[in-house]
């Protein structure tokens, strides 16, 4: 196991330069003038120093630090690896018997005629165990029928005794999928019909976020 050391200074003429030179020339290190404590978490550890370079640079700066983010679907992203990526998300989230689906253009007019099939294939190694799939998307001219009837055709025929339960709304733009009895979830960037044709970003959200759009689904009669 890796520890993490955290060295402060007891005093202002504390000279760490010159420890860090003894160090690393294997001499004698003498501590006296530090406080010694151990990091057991760097997020909560460094939470301000995160904020404050996240206010300072933006997000994409930590985004750029590497050539491949773990949490970004690239644009032009190919159908499989977009499926793979998805599904090692809702891996950790832990699909039950239910998945709440938040997506305002889910069954939106689109010039895919295969996306029914990918999000059938996206769905596949956890739709024999749901028995209810609930969607909320906006209402009217964001939803296509036959967008819907394809959609919806194809996942009962991968099992005929899922209960699918659509509603609509205005009042979340955000994209969430939600299971694991309510409690875990993630939120993603772009609706499924615009994955791979723009970047965007997808992450876990905490349990007290999806209690709370729980909540909110509740209140609205949406669930």
């Amino acid at each position: 196991m890796d520890l993490i050391w955290r060295l402060k200074p007891k005093r202002e003429d504390a000279d760490y330069l010159q420890l860090t030179i003894d160090y690393a020339n294997n001499r004698p290190v003498n501590l006296n003038d530090f406080k010694v404590e151990q990091i057991g978490s760097i997020i909560f550890s460094f939470r301000n120093e995160i904020e404050k370079h996240i206010l300072d640079h933006g997000l994409s700066s930590l985004i750029g630090i590497q050539p491949l983010n773990e949490q970004l679907i690239a644009k032009g992203e190919s159908e499989n690896k977009i499926v793979t990526f998805f599904q090692k998300y809702l891996d950790k989230v832990g699909i039950d018997n239910e998945l709440i689906i938040v997506d305002p253009y889910f069954y939106a007019p689109t010039s895919n005629a295969n996306y029914h099939l990918m999000i059938n294939s996206l769905l596949a190694p956890y739709i024999a165990n749901i028995t209810t799939l609930k969607i909320i998307t906006f209402p009217g001219g964001k939803i296509s029928p036959p967008v819907k009837v394809s959609v919806e055709s194809t996942l009962i025929g991968a099992n005929p005794h899922l209960a699918i339960e659509h509603k609509t709304s205005n009042d979340y733009h955000d994209r969430f999928l939600i299971s694991n009895n309510r409690e875990k979830g993630i939120i993603v960037g772009t609706s499924f019909n615009g994955l791979g044709n723009k970047y965007a970003l997808i992450d876990r959200l905490n349990t007290s976020d999806v209690r709370e759009i729980v909540s909110s689904l509740i209140s609205n009669g949406l669930l």
